[in-house]
């Protein structure tokens, strides 16, 4: 072979990288959409079971309380049980809000003295 047969000159060789460095990037992106797609079609799934599950305690929550209601009835009265089980799971449910609150918030404190430099 001779002297400069077959070797590429300096910009085809950039060139080259170039079309490379492309095609990497494209095979990046089909890779990451694949992944995501992916996670997709297995969520779906999973986020199925959840709602059959939490539809499963909310059938409980409520069987329970019927439940208290009909034994509260016997010693204050049904209109009196079912008002007591209702305030009762309204200021369970106040608590629960509020403390969920809290978490996305955080404590004011922490608010107060991130402001403050020492």
């Amino acid at each position: 072979m001779a002297r400069g047969e077959g070797v590429l000159g300096l910009p085809a060789l950039i060139g080259q990288l170039i079309d490379d460095v492309r095609a990497v990037a494209r095979a990046e992106v089909h890779l990451v959409k694949a992944r995501g797609y992916d996670f997709v079609r297995r969520s779906r799934s999973a986020i199925a079971l959840l709602v059959i599950a939490l539809l499963a305690v909310q059938g409980a929550v409520v069987a329970a309380m019927v439940g208290l209601v009909l034994q509260l009835a016997a010693l204050v009265g049904g209109a009196a049980a079912g008002g007591i089980v209702m305030i009762a799971m309204l200021l369970i449910a106040g608590l629960l809000a509020w403390g969920a609150l809290r978490a996305f918030t955080g404590p004011a404190d922490a608010k107060a003295s991130a402001g403050k430099t020492t």
